[in-house]
This record gives structure tokens, sequence and C-alpha cells, in this order.
């Protein structure tokens, strides 16, 4: 029986991702969307758990009715026995599960984590979303209850689904800004600034993109929903944006891609197939798997083998961590 979502559910999740598309920071986004869910997808915790390429970040968590130890406890090993992780299910971005989709619930105690985390932190239901927004992974939001509730409905995860998109696209937009003000991005990168009364500013990498590409302002930027790679004056750039407003303005990202030769070298000692090594150039490029299915004429399950391959050789154990090592590798090589 297909489950739909009700007229109040609706008007519900409408204002609330119209209201977060207006507050000034993540705090005041992750605040208000705990508070907001409570009502329509009521819980005992929640714990936002921030991310990027690399995985979970050092800052940026956001936590109710759990605690610090229970958190440091799960990015430091439980998150890699989580049947999310160990499904696959996590590279399904913004769209939510039950642990119980996964492991019957009377089968999770024989489980590791069944067994030590979720009794460490008395949760007997659980529903997660993994957050993604221009290729990225932005965080995990996971809810929590106890006995003797039930398990979560059908209705809440569409809610969650609903919702996740854009809390994602929010919270993407305050991890770059806070990436390009902090410093964090590469100065090979050009960054546009375009202010509320559409003054420009720009670094020098930026004007020299501009003036051999002047086109770029007028036809060379997407969404700031998406993510796009531009070929501009024969270099590859992946573009990524803030969100855009009439009282903040935007910035625009443009950051060069890896060549193949130097993501080739960085494989040189992995021995990869030749197949695998143009998976990892698509995923490096920050391709989805349906994306490189597509491109290289095969289904998508081939690509999930192909990627399974790769990580056993590489002795990682996801797409992340992948992109993460060959960024450090090329760092190593100089």
């Amino acid at each position: 029986m297909r489950t739909y979502l009700s007229v109040r559910d609706c008007r519900s999740l409408l204002a609330l991702t119209n209201l977060i598309y207006t507050l000034p920071g993540r705090e005041e986004v992750l605040a208000t969307v705990t508070e907001t869910l409570k009502s329509l997808v009521p819980y005992s915790s929640i714990v936002y758990l921030a991310m990027d390429r690399t995985g979970f970040r050092r800052e940026g968590h956001f936590l109710q009715g759990q605690t610090e130890k229970a958190l440091s406890a799960f990015t430091a090993h439980y998150a890699a026995v989580h049947p999310f992780t160990q499904t696959g299910w996590v590279h399904h971005a913004n769209a939510a599960a039950r642990i119980t989709d996964f492991v019957p619930a009377y089968r999770l105690p024989d489980t590791e984590y069944g067994r030590e985390f979720l009794r460490m932190t008395e949760i007997s239901w659980e529903t997660g979303v993994v957050l993604q927004a221009q290729g990225d992974p932005v965080g995990a939001l996971c809810l929590h209850r106890q006995k003797p509730n039930r398990d979560f409905t059908d209705r809440e995860l569409l809610i969650i689904d609903a919702l996740a998109p854009h809390l994602a696209r929010v919270l993407n937009h305050f991890d770059l800004l806070e990436e390009i003000r902090s410093g964090q991005i590469s100065s090979d990168a050009g960054i546009f600034s375009v202010g509320p009364d559409g003054e420009m500013k720009i670094n020098a990498v930026a004007a020299k993109l501009l003036k051999e590409n002047p086109q770029l302002l007028t036809s060379g930027i997407p969404a700031s929903s998406g993510s796009e790679v531009l070929r501009i004056s024969g270099t590859p750039y992946r573009v990524r944006t803030t969100l855009e407003a009439p009282e903040r303005g935007r910035m625009i990202l443009f950051e060069p891609l890896l060549h193949a030769e130097t993501v080739l070298h960085s494989l040189s000692s992995w021995n990869l197939t030749d197949r695998q090594r143009e998976v990892v150039l698509m995923v490096v490029r920050g391709a989805t798997n349906r994306e490189i299915a597509e491109s290289l004429s095969v289904t998508e399950q081939t690509v999930k083998d192909h990627l399974k391959a790769i990580y056993d050789k590489a002795g990682i154990r996801s797409r992340t961590k992948l992109t993460a090592r060959i960024l450090s590798d090329k760092e190593d090589h100089g």
C-alpha cells in the first residue's frame, strides 16, 4: 500500500523549508529543524554528524538526547559496523531509511552495533539520512526512539526525504562559506563574489578566467542546488556555489580538477584494471554511480562491483575515503 503525506504534513514541510533558507547560520538551521521535527517525526534523541569528503568532521555536530561520549564512540568505531554502512546505504544521498530495513528487529541484538552501541545508548529504533549537495556529503541526520515506542513509519520517512535535499543545500551553503572565508580553498581556485548590490569581487585566478571567458557570468554558472564540471581554457573545473539571495548575493567557486595523469600516477601501486582506473577517474570528478554506469554503458550494479574491488585493493571503505586518498597521494607526490 502506497503512503502519501497529508495536506497538513505538506504545509508544515513547506513552512519549514522556506524558513531554513532565511536563517543566518548552521546552528540556527539545525536548532529549527530539530525542534520542528519533534511534532512531525517524534523522537527521543536526534544527532547531526557533520561530514566532508574524508568522512566525519571534527566540528559542526549537533545532538539532543545523546551524550558526547556516545557521539565519539559512534564516529570512532560504530559507524563502520552500522547496517547503513555495511549495506552501502550511506551512498544513497538524501534518502531516509530505518535500521530495521536492513536488519530485522529481533536480529539486532546479535549484531555488534545492536549488542554494544544500541544497548549503551538505550536506542531501540533508528532512522537516518545522509545529506548531500553539489556532489559532496554534508552530514548525516539520525533520529532515535526508545522502548516502548514503535518503529519509524513510511510516512515519517517520506517527511525526512522531502526535507533532506533542502537541508543539505542550506548546510552546504554555510560549509562552503566557511571553506572560502577560512582559507581552506586551493590557491589554484577561482573565487567570484557577487554582492547584493551587484558589486563583484574576484581573486587573481577568477580574474584570469573571466578575462579569457567573459561568458562565464552569463552562461557558465550552474544552479546552486547542483554541481557541474566545466572545461575552461582547456582545464576541467568543478563549480560550486552558495545559495543566491537578494540580501546576501552569491559566491561562486571554480576548482581545477585533477588531471587524469596525476590521478593515474597516484594509482600506479594499486594494481587496478583499466576499467577500474576509469571508474576511479570519474569518482574523483564527482560522478555518481548512475552517471558512471551511463558513461561506461554498464549497469549500476557493475559499477558497485568495481568500486568494491577498488576499495579492497586500496584498503578503504567508501568513495569519500577514495577521493581523500587520491588527494593525499597527490600531495605526497608533490
